[in-house]
């Protein structure tokens, strides 16, 4: 079961991922990087181990801090010009991507909570197990959250880009990474 939660989680960021490259055309814009950043660090907390999800969720929000600190202010567009949609749908990319990558950092700290903690203080506590049923309880509501989120934002996505599916693939992704929070 746990192999297909990996699964579950890690083919819909490929997908996610590669549809925002090709719409991207390979240039490396920000949300491209923070999308492959997000894609890395969670294939290594799945299967390699190499990093410790703690720096990686480091590494992830200041991804996303990055994101919006780099967001120039002329860019945000208002009025009624005929580059008001294509700006405002990159806007809600950017925010949806910054967002993917706070929940995301969330979560892998949430899915590395599974060992037990193996301290005297804790050994006592049987009914709170070290405090997972909080973290499982804050993870659920982070994807449910990013779900609303990725709602909204697909409103301001145009149609005929890749936008959509990549907004909807990463929250699949977070969908399934709560579910592999411990229990």
């Amino acid at each position: 079961m746990s192999d297909l939660l990996h699964a579950g989680a890690l083919v819909p960021a490929v997908l996610g991922t590669a549809v925002l490259v090709r719409e991207h055309r390979l240039l490396p814009t920000p949300e491209v990087v923070a999308s492959v950043l997000m894609l890395v660090a969670m294939a290594d907390a799945m299967l390699w181990h190499i990093v410790a999800p703690v720096y990686w969720s480091a590494a992830l929000i200041a991804g996303a801090l990055g994101l919006v600190v780099g967001r120039r202010r002329g860019e945000i567009v208002r009025g009624r010009s005929s580059a008001a949609p294509a700006a405002r749908a990159h806007v809600a990319l950017t925010a949806h991507v910054a967002l993917g990558l706070v929940v995301m950092a969330a979560l892998l700290v949430a899915a590395g909570s599974a060992v037990p903690a193996a301290s005297a203080v804790d050994s006592h506590c049987h009914p709170c197990r070290g405090g997972t049923e909080g973290v499982r309880l804050m993870a659920l509501v982070l994807s449910a959250g990013y779900v609303l989120v990725t709602a909204w934002c697909t409103r301001s996505a145009r149609h005929e880009s890749g936008g959509r599916l990549h907004s909807w693939m990463m929250a699949v992704s977070a969908v399934a990474m709560a579910a592999m929070t411990p229990a």
